[in-house]
């Protein structure tokens, strides 16, 4: 397999055919790159003065209207309503990646047969493959959407054991705080841990069922269930080449941060000089510039994200058409056989 050659012609697929940029946006925006993190430091919230006193900081009826509305029913219903929306929206995520993540292949698969493509083409051929792609991305966000419920699941607890203190009320409790709460976190540590770890694995088979399943579907025409043992079977017998491109794709995806991370830092401190600048003069119309500048970083991320996610996207088609044998024969000329040859930009 020649790495060079699969590498600039996977660029020179991206850069020709930029309509190909607006699937690659729609990847990169629904796969939900990013995490989070939180700290929470209970000991530093108030202190321990103001503990002992039960001294909260905050006026008796705006406690006592917290308590009313968290043990309300409408409180419940907020946070159903929340993860219905969460469920709704990762629903509609799924199924535009995996609207995109068709075109995409497919597309790419065409100019590789040597067929013309353009962009009403390309939305065609994201229908073909739309249902059997949208049922395999539902299967592999399960797992993380377990997760994510056991997190919440987490919060929860430790939230309504904060509630049972009487921290809303006059009985409030600091000792009492202290030690359920000092129950609590040896499990909800190990159960972070144990989530982590699990979530890892979890991320390193969903990334190899996703590149290689729903290249099984598009170019093998496999099923839904098939296609994750064509998966397996794909990644198994070719480890070696797959765990190179993937450190290739690491570092470059590891250089494209370090050089956008230049300009981005830029624009925030710009943004936290203007921020500082408008709450000292009071020039509060100067917010027009922080929301612009805000903008600017977020289509600037957005533009690159998509035009990297085409790469990506591109560069595992090729690769899965090497491995199974649906590539043009190394000593095939392109001209003769009537592929398109792209120069380089």
């Amino acid at each position: 397999m020649d790495y060079g050659q699969i590498l600039r012609r996977a660029w020179q697929i991206t850069w020709k055919y930029k309509f190909l940029w607006v699937f690659g946006f729609a990847i990169a925006l629904c796969r939900g790159q990013g995490g989070g993190g939180g700290n929470f430091n209970f000991g530093n919230t108030f202190s321990q003065g103001e503990m002992q006193d039960s001294n909260i900081p905050i006026s008796p009826d705006v406690l006592r209207q917290i308590e009313q509305f968290v043990n309300s029913p409408a409180f419940w219903g907020l946070i159903v309503g929340l993860i219905v929306l969460i469920l709704v929206l990762s629903l509609l995520s799924i199924a535009i990646g995996a609207y995109a993540r068709g075109a995409l292949v497919r597309s790419v698969n065409r100019v590789e047969n040597g067929e013309g493509i353009d962009f009403r083409q390309a939305w065609e051929e994201g229908k073909i493959s739309f249902r059997p792609l949208f049922w395999l991305e539902l299967i592999l966000s399960l797992p993380s959407l377990v997760i994510g419920l056991s997190v919440l699941g987490i919060f929860l607890v430790f939230f309504l054991t904060i509630m049972d203190s009487g921290i809303f009320g006059g009985e409030f409790s600091p000792d009492e705080l202290a030690r359920q709460l000092g129950l609590l976190a040896p499990f909800a540590i190990v159960a972070v841990c144990g989530l982590i770890c699990f979530g890892l694995i979890i991320q390193l088979l969903v990334a190899i069922f996703t590149v290689f399943g729903s290249r099984a579907i598009v170019l093998d025409g496999r099923s839904v269930t098939a296609s994750f043992g064509r998966a397996w079977e794909v990644f198994t017998k070719n480890l070696g080449p797959i765990l190179l491109f993937a450190l290739i794709l690491f570092g470059i995806n590891l250089v494209i941060g370090i050089v956008l991370a230049i300009p981005i830092a830029v624009l925030i401190a710009g943004i936290i000089v203007i921020s500082i600048g408008a709450a000292v003069s009071g020039a509060w119309p100067l917010l027009v510039i922080i929301v612009g500048m805000v903008f600017v970083i977020a289509i600037l991320s957005a533009l690159v994200g998509g035009v990297y996610r085409v790469f990506v996207e591109t560069l595992w088609t090729l690769v899965y058409r090497q491995l199974v044998g649906l590539a043009q024969p190394s000593g095939l000329d392109r001209t003769t056989s009537g592929m398109p040859e792209l120069t380089s930009p």
